[in-house]
């Protein structure tokens, strides 16, 4: 029997799952933040090293017996990434086990998909698109920051909510529901009492955070201005995904566009809408999919595909042992 490890580490948690080659599910552990860039380079390392013992003392496992590895690492974006987090925390603690050591945006594609290829576009605080084609070929677009070229997160629609917020008190635009529902938000007497507080910092965006939250609802109830802040939102996101069909000469391809992140879970659904539109006009065969489970498995299917591609009986059988498995760990595996 061989045996097989996934590990995604990000930057609130990280989660290690075990499971032998028919696909049941052995071990699981799990630690805080493992992003290298969250508390430095010692702290990821100490998580890291937490929920890999937990998973292999849970599965009743040495690291000798572990024949793949598949890893979905946040903060792994270029080379130096790779070659300095494989010196300083993988090599320690995983020795020379093969493994598939990727960004963990491709293990949230794995495990959005039935399919080993595909593409996936995450948007929540960030926003990071990655892509597999048949041929095994991989490309990622975006997922640094704003700083190089990033346009879309949840935290940008929500600052777009709040300045059309401000562009109505000035008259420059017409009534908006966003302006309620900030308010309300903000505990205010009214709109110059809001903009008092936030200009003297007595209120931050922190404090009024999900701001998104706010924009989607507003689109919900029809809000003209709030739906176009969510098609702005939705074009550039279908921008990324038909980028990364080009790299990867995909276009003409049927796949999977796999949703990942908070910003596909809001009440509206002018964003994926807008979303979807933009994709299908270079890639009219392409899928919008919510994620079927969540990154960590995605990682054991990375890890367990090193060996051999994952069959229909073996998916069948790791999904049922998921939903066992939850009970038994209390952590959810398959997306909400």
């Amino acid at each position: 029997m061989r045996y097989y490890l996934g590990l995604d580490a990000g930057g609130t948690k990280t989660f290690c799952l075990i499971g032998d080659e028919a696909g049941r599910v052995l071990g699981f552990g799990r630690a805080g933040a493992g992003n290298y860039e969250a508390y430095g380079v010692e702290p990821a390392f100490e998580e890291i090293q937490k929920a890999v013992t937990g998973a292999l003392n849970e599965a009743g496992l040495t690291l000798g017996q572990i024949t793949g590895i598949g890893m979905g690492i946040a903060g792994a974006d270029i080379p130096e990434d790779y070659v300095m987090l494989e010196r300083e925390i993988f090599t320690p603690i995983l020795g020379s086990t093969p493994r598939a050591f990727r960004n963990d945006s491709m293990a949230g594609l794995r495990g959005g998909t039935r399919e080993p290829h595909g593409i996936v576009i995450a948007c929540g605080t960030g926003c990071v698109c990655a892509g597999k084609n048949r041929a095994g070929r991989e490309a990622r677009v975006g997922g640094i920051n704003e700083d190089f070229g990033d346009k879309v997160s949840g935290s940008s629609i929500g600052t777009e909510g709040l300045k059309a917020v401000w562009r109505y008190r000035d008259g420059v635009t017409g009534k908006t529901l966003l302006a309620d529902k900030f308010l309300a938000k903000s505990g205010c007497a009214d709109l110059d009492d809001f903009f008092y507080k936030m200009y003297k910092a007595q209120i931050t965006p922190d404090d009024l955070q999900p701001m998104a939250k706010l924009v989607f609802d507003a689109a919900f109830e029809g809000d003209a201005i709030a739906c176009d802040i969510l098609e702005w939102g939705g074009r550039y996101l279908g921008e990324m995904v038909n980028a990364a069909a080009r790299l990867l000469d995909m276009c003409q391809d049927s796949f999977d566009v796999v949703m990942a992140g908070s910003v596909f879970k809001g009440s509206s659904p002018v964003l994926i809408d807008a979303l979807s539109t933009v994709v299908h006009r270079e890639c009219p065969r392409a899928r919008m999919t919510m994620p079927i489970y969540e990154p960590v498995v995605g990682a054991l299917l990375l890890g367990m595909e090193l060996d051999h591609p994952v069959t229909e009986t073996v998916y069948n059988t790791l999904s049922a042992a998921l939903a066992e498995a939850e009970a038994r760990y209390q952590v959810r595996f398959k997306t909400e």
